[in-house]
């Protein structure tokens, strides 16, 4: 199932202004702000300083240092910056933007995969570059979440279960298969291919836990489908987004899939993560057809 949502396909500037854009971010926000910032100050220090051929206690120092700073300053400008997570997660061009200064750090790791830099400079930018993705990663996901948050603010017209697709137990035989891949290259010394091997499991395991794979029912949201004015909201455990109608040329069912037909990507529910499919669909027209803002015909 596809779930690029409709700042996606297009980028609406202030069209959909709200009136929490003006308001302070939520301390949650600006904490993952913070740590975002203290990772990406703390990575430039250290990969700085090794390329310059510092000693690794002068490297470790700058990292230490740099975290903290960075992070204080991340809090302090997320909370100067008034509507901050909204107008990060109205486009998915400036949620992309934000996982861009990881791009550098994964070039020097790669030149030093081709002996064009010293090996502990490119491993210590390839850790950069990893933790870099990952806090930018969250931070997007919350940017998003309060985006549709401040676009929906009505009561959902109807609301069902869904189920998140994918499988936990095939999810986390990959996440155990890279992690193994990973200690089997530490104990050859292969420190830059078990690194590489461990982000990719830390992503997995990030990702999983965004888009509803993976989840305890006492902590996180049920996940379910909402109709809203706006458009259809998927809720994850942790993270939501917005399927805007004006976005949606057509609804129809196909075999055993619900499609909400759009301008650059479909969105698909089969009947194992919706067991009502013509009951959805059914109550997703009669909202549309009700003229509800932003709906095409």
């Amino acid at each position: 199932m596809s779930d690029r949502t409709a700042d996606d396909a297009s980028d609406p500037g202030d069209r959909d202004r709200t009136p929490t854009d003006e308001a302070r971010p939520d301390a949650a926000f600006r904490f993952a702000v913070g740590g975002y910032v203290g990772v990406l100050a703390a990575g430039l220090a250290a990969t700085v300083a090794s390329l310059a051929g510092a000693a690794s206690i002068v490297v470790v120092g700058v990292t230490l240092i740099g975290s903290p700073v960075g992070c204080l300053a991340g809090v302090v400008f997320a909370r100067r910056v008034r509507g901050l997570p909204i107008r990060l997660g109205r486009t998915w061009r400036r949620r992309t933007a934000v996982g861009l200064p990881a791009v550098p750090f994964g070039a020097v790791g790669l030149a030093s995969m081709l002996a064009s830099v010293a090996f502990r400079s490119g491993l210590v930018a390839l850790a950069s570059a990893f933790a870099i993705t990952i806090a930018g990663y969250v931070v997007t996901r919350m940017a998003r979440t309060r985006f549709v948050d401040a676009v929906t603010g009505d009561e959902p017209a109807a609301t069902w279960r869904w189920d998140p697709p994918g499988s936990p137990r095939r999810d986390a035989l990959l996440l155990l298969l890279w992690l193994i891949l990973s200690a089997v290259n530490a104990a050859s010394g292969e420190w830059l291919a078990a690194l590489a091997w461990f982000g990719i499991a830390a992503f997995w395991l990030a990702g999983g836990l965004a888009e509803g794979r993976w989840w305890v029912d006492a902590v996180g949201a049920t996940p379910e489908l909402r109709v809203h004015d706006a458009g259809l909201v998927i809720q994850r455990p942790y993270a939501r987004s917005l399927v805007p109608w004006r976005e949606v040329s057509h609804v129809r069912l196909r075999e055993d899939e619900l499609v909400l037909d759009r301008d650059l990507r479909d969105v698909r529910f089969d009947r194992d993560e919706l067991a009502d499919l013509e009951a959805v669909r059914a109550a997703i027209d009669r909202h549309r057809q009700a003229g509800s803002p932003g709906a095409r015909s």
